[in-house]
């Protein structure tokens, strides 16, 4: 009888080993919800330092300790995230997006895109700049003044490229294109250190007509063509 109870015991615990050996890959998969969880809350949370801030709260009080008060930075207000987002092409981009919704000239006088090199902002001749001049409409400062508002909120690196299209120019003032384009792309620089841009952030080029972004056969492809492209690098 002794002996019977003992065979009984053994197989009880082995058949007990058994079962914690098969679920024993219940452990790690928990573990891998468990991160995945958090790393999706922690994602979360950096799109907005708003909600960010409540899920600091919500964590810091579950542990009853007191959390530390963010830096006072306006660079990250309004929702910019707990990350520089809005030193980021995203962050940019969607700030950009914001400040045209707002405003119907300069969604009409610029143009958006996002590209290899970066995120380009085009301010277009016909709404920034007299013809064949390199000085800024009056009518188009306050718009321009938009557009310097997003850049002071982020630390981006701005290239600043004027545009002709392809028609030959031929004036005292400017010889060819490659001076017009030039010097339209230096006085959006100087406007925009001029309205507190650092310096070290910025860099300037004129490429004349080499580089159309439209058919210079048809005027409205031309009109495309004149402009000056503010390209956020990546």
């Amino acid at each position: 009888m002794k002996s019977f109870r003992s065979q009984q015991g053994k197989r009880s615990r082995a058949t007990q080993e058994q079962v914690e050996s098969r679920d024993r890959w219940l452990i790690s998969y928990a573990d891998l919800v468990t991160l995945l969880l958090a790393l999706f809350i922690v994602l979360y949370a950096a799109a907005d330092q708003g909600r960010a801030a409540k899920i600091v709260l919500a964590i810091a009080a579950e542990f009853n300790e007191a959390p530390k008060q963010p830096p006072t930075n306006p660079r990250y207000d309004a929702g910019s995230g707990v990350l520089p987002g809005s030193d980021s092409l995203v962050g940019t981009q969607a700030n950009f997006d914001r400040a045209i919704a707002g405003n119907k000239d300069l969604r009409d006088r610029t143009r958006i895109s996002m590209t290899e090199r970066g995120l380009i902002v085009s301010l277009t001749e016909a709404g920034f700049f007299p013809p064949g001049d390199q000085g800024i409409r009056q009518d188009a400062l306050s718009l321009l003044d938009a557009v310097v508002d997003v850049l002071n909120a982020s630390n981006v690196q701005v290239r600043i490229e004027g545009h002709t299209d392809s028609t030959p120019i031929s004036t005292s003032r400017y010889p060819s294109n490659w001076e017009l384009s030039s010097a339209r792309a230096t006085t959006v620089l100087n406007y925009l250190v001029k309205r507190g841009i650092s310096t070290s952030r910025l860099s300037v080029a004129g490429y004349a007509g080499e580089r159309p972004i439209a058919d210079n056969s048809t005027a409205e492809g031309r009109a495309m063509n004149r402009r000056v492209d503010l390209v956020i690098l990546k």
